[in-house]
């Protein structure tokens, strides 16, 4: 028999429109579909364990999905070269393909991969499929790399954009001794998400799509900010572990611009948008991967941030007085997802309200989303904090307000705090404001069974305003 082709899966787990994939398919010769769970990085994520039962039921979807074809999922556990070498010794590969990550630990992963590859005399290829246009193909007329959205977004929207590929009609694997799919339990990684926003694998990717094209997309731009509603596509956990290819979802909106009516057109290209906001932050990382420890606006360096222990574990129980901060904060704890104006609101109020460090949110961010992109987790903090790319006047979010605009009616809030569900309207957006009747009448004493707010935020705004108008000034000394 031939020697076969290697390909490698990591966080691209589905067979349509999977470059490496359709590649090796087409040279004819056997396949090796391989998935290694890297011991060296599960150990060093913070993930909470549902992170990992949505990647096992990915892998689980991807082995049926790669039976049907003939070929068969080779799943290997263990330090990612061993792995490698192990693999190289048994099956005498012709090739390794794979499609490329664009992350700091990814790129430094990879490159060692195909150096042992490549000492063995083996072809490496990789592949575009993590974004449309990679982050070399989008720079300004200088030749260097955005860090302001609206032009980056203009340059990606000139370039022509490749289609999907498809799925393979069928491929040969040979045997292979494999492990089983492995989830948190056989991971050894604990699990406090509870009740999983999502169900993993291609085959729920592509079901959440089609409904979303069929009936939500025409009211995208409308809903997309209401928490409340089921306004947006809910694909960022499949776009993560790449059960869905983003070529698919760009060409499919594309289709839906060219139809006539207008509504439908401001909202399939709103959509782009934030896929293209996805790909804004890959690439700025690539470009400075140091801004996973640093800010970008050097001056917020020198930001005295506080550290209060007691207002962080407030913040990340849903304990801070402000509905919608805890609403946000207690569909996170419990789901592994939090609406993504929410994720906005949540953030602000961390770092400017109660002033904590960007880098601790995105810390417990990851512990928590099942979404989680480290460039999109740091490019949205940074954004938060105004620490980061894309500098705009200084951002600083009213949680009440926020509510007011986006929760008017409080439908939100209530789904995630049970101890407000009988606080009339009039008060949902701030309890504490209830006379003491009514809070008894209402079941929610302000102090026993929901706290009053922890900060204000009129004279925390008023601060964090000052503080950077002081690193602002400081920096214009110094150079």
């Amino acid at each position: 028999m031939n020697r076969p082709i290697i390909v490698w899966f990591r966080r691209d787990l589905r067979i349509d429109d999977h470059p490496a994939l359709h590649h090796a398919a087409a040279k004819g010769i056997p396949i090796i579909p391989l998935f290694v769970f890297d011991t060296d990085l599960i150990r060093s994520l913070p993930s909470d364990g549902a992170v990992f039962n949505f990647q096992a039921e990915a892998l689980t979807v991807l082995e049926e999905r790669l039976r049907a074809i003939g070929g068969m999922l080779a799943t290997r556990r263990g330090k990612i070269l061993k792995v490698h070498e192990s693999i190289i010794r048994e099956t005498q590969p012709v090739a390794l393909y794979y499609n490329r990550d664009y992350e700091p630990f990814a790129r430094g992963r990879d490159q060692k991969v195909e150096a042992l590859y490549r000492r063995y005399g083996i072809e490496v290829r990789s592949f575009a499929d993590v974004v449309v246009h990679e982050p070399h193909e989008v720079l300004t007329g200088r030749g260097t790399p955005f860090v302001v959205f609206t032009p980056y977004a203009n340059a990606w929207k000139k370039l022509d954009h490749p289609g999907p590929l498809g799925s393979p009609k069928s491929i040969v694997s040979p045997p292979l001794p494999t492990e089983r799919v492995l989830g948190a339990g056989e991971l050894g990684r604990p699990l406090s998400i509870v009740e999983p926003a999502f169900q993993g694998g291609e085959k729920e990717a592509l079901r959440m799509w089609h409904r979303f094209l069929q009936s939500k997309i025409h009211d995208y731009a409308q809903h997309r900010d209401l928490p409340f509603l089921d306004g947006t596509s809910r694909l960022s956990a499949y776009l993560r572990f790449g059960c869905i290819s983003v070529r698919r979802m760009v060409d499919d909106c594309e289709r839906a611009l060219k139809k006539s009516r207008a509504r439908l057109q401001g909202s399939a290209a709103k959509y782009i948008d934030e896929l293209i906001w996805r790909e804004f932050y890959q690439a700025v990382l690539y470009h400075f991967p140091d801004l996973l420890d640093r800010s970008y606006r050097v001056e917020f360096e020198s930001m005295p941030w506080r550290m209060d222990d007691a207002q962080f574990v407030a913040w990340s129980q849903g304990r801070t007085g402000f509905p919608l901060v805890d609403a946000g904060m207690r569909q996170l704890s419990q789901t592994g997802w939090m609406h993504n104006r929410v994720r906005m609101v949540v953030a602000s109020f961390l770092t400017k309200d109660l002033r904590h460090d960007w880098r601790l949110g995105a810390a417990y961010f990851e512990k928590k989303l099942l979404d989680i992109e480290t460039a999109s987790n740091n490019g949205g903090w940074q954004w938060a904090a105004s620490t980061g790319v894309d500098p705009k006047p200084l951002r600083i979010f009213n949680p009440q307000l926020q509510a007011e605009r986006f929760d008017p009616d409080g439908l939100y809030i209530k789904r995630y705090l049970p101890e407000l569900q009988k606080v009339p309207a009039k008060f949902i957006h701030a309890p504490h404001t209830m006379p003491p009747a009514l809070q008894r009448e209402a079941g929610c004493v302000i102090g026993k069974h929901y706290p009053p707010p922890i900060v204000d935020h009129a004279m925390a705004s008023a601060d964090y305003k000052r503080l950077v108008a002081s690193l602002k000034s400081g920096r214009r000394r110094t150079r």
